[in-house]
């Protein structure tokens, strides 16, 4: 039996990595919900950025699943480079209705809503993305092991994106991923080194890499269809 972990609703996640296209406007996700997309494996849909309110969102989401590209609903606090400043009640609600009918959430290592979102997702047996951003460095690597170690206890998949300014700083990242943990990871960086990051670490056992499908929502990212080339390229 697969388990949710190693599942995108109907795509599995093996030792190829994945790329997962970002949607940060609303016509986008409407573009896509009506024609089919080769830019990328998985949509995730930012609905900090959207918003919330977007009518039609969910139903322009499961008709992006209906054509076998899964989904990963995204509600990022301002405190890690989203948008939302709403109560975190309406924001569980959300978690709650894309757990149910997509195929995956992804939601901060900090939240206060991590252990409650992850209870949902083992409900759903859904995949559940724990992320953790820092814009300002790339810490010690025995700091981020102590978040992979933790976040894997709540979560399908560990993200973490740090800001690389060094080839050191790539180098912790590298370092990670020779290393076995209790989940998947997926490791990013940003900044000006970032986009090397976006190629290099999924070749190296990072499972997702991140690229946007219509406007850049990190330092560093570039577009979707670009990975896609570059990493399916033989």
């Amino acid at each position: 039996m697969l388990h949710p972990e190693t599942r995108f609703g109907s795509l599995t996640l093996g030792t190829a990595p994945r790329v997962v296209g970002t949607v940060s406007q609303a016509d986008t996700l409407a573009k896509l919900a009506g024609a089919g997309t080769h830019d990328c494996d998985i949509v995730e849909v930012r609905l900090d950025l959207i918003g919330a309110d977007t009518p039609g969102w969910l139903e322009q989401a499961k008709a992006i699943e209906a054509k076998g590209v899964p989904v990963i609903a995204t509600i990022r606090l301002a405190a890690e480079g989203g948008k939302w400043t709403q109560p975190d009640e309406a924001r569980l609600l959300l978690f709650q209705t894309a757990l149910e009918h997509l195929s995956a959430a992804d939601i901060e290592f900090r939240s206060p809503l991590l252990k409650k979102v992850s209870a949902c997702a083992t409900r759903h047996q859904k995949a559940l993305i724990v992320s953790c951003h820092d814009f300002h460095k790339t810490p010690p690597a025995d700091e981020l092991r102590q978040i992979i170690r933790k976040a894997s206890v709540c979560g399908t998949i560990v993200k973490i994106a740090t800001l690389v300014q060094t080839d050191a700083d790539v180098a912790a990242l590298r370092e990670l991923l020779s290393e076995k943990w209790p989940s998947r990871i997926c490791l990013l960086g940003m900044g000006k080194l970032g986009p090397q990051t976006r190629t290099l670490l999924p070749k190296l056992g990072s499972c997702l890499t991140y690229g946007f499908l219509d406007a850049p929502v990190a330092p560093g990212q570039i577009h979707a269809r670009e990975l896609m080339q570059q990493l399916r390229s033989r």
